[in-house]
């Protein structure tokens, strides 16, 4: 049986690269004791040191709250949350005074508008059913419409949609 030769070769080629990744010498600095090796041998390992120690679980760590009476761990508690909430609040940036107001009037021209539309769509119903139960023939024109309508729709939708 024929071997294909772009196959192997490829192959071997893989085979050669990994060899010469692996055979790159790893200059260590004595300054830091670093290990400085080849810039793309460290991209495209990406391989870190381990720290040698395993790391502590949640279970096994002292805490530090076990110190103090109830009193004071409850109100260190209280201090504690506190100063977690200050620093947050001062990593917040606050919007400027035009964007306030720009976002402001964004949102209230969107509620209008969608009460507006609300409102003409409940209009239109009430209208057509008041105008539907005074007349028999009227409820049922539209009603054939809407269904009328859907199928067409349905029927739209299957065809233009490609799995």
């Amino acid at each position: 049986m024929a071997e294909n030769t772009s196959t192997s070769s490829s192959i071997d080629e893989k085979r050669e690269r990994r060899r010469r990744r692996r055979a790159q010498p790893e200059i260590t600095d004595g300054a830091e004791g670093a290990l400085l090796a080849d810039d793309t041998a460290d991209e495209s390992r990406g391989i870190t040191e381990g720290k040698g120690r395993a790391t502590p679980g949640r279970r096994t760590r002292v805490d530090e709250e076990d110190e103090g009476n109830v009193v004071t761990r409850r109100v260190g508690g209280f201090v504690e949350y506190f100063e977690g909430v200050r620093s947050e609040i001062g990593k917040v940036v606050w919007p400027s005074r035009e964007d306030t107001l720009r976002l402001t009037l964004i949102v209230l021209a969107t509620v209008i508008a969608s009460a507006l539309v609300l409102g003409l769509i409940s209009f239109t119903f009430t209208e057509l059913f008041r105008i539907g139960l005074a007349n028999g023939w009227v409820m049922s024109i539209v009603f054939a419409a809407i269904i009328a309508i859907t199928v067409y729709l349905l029927r739209f939708r299957r065809e233009s949609s490609s799995y």
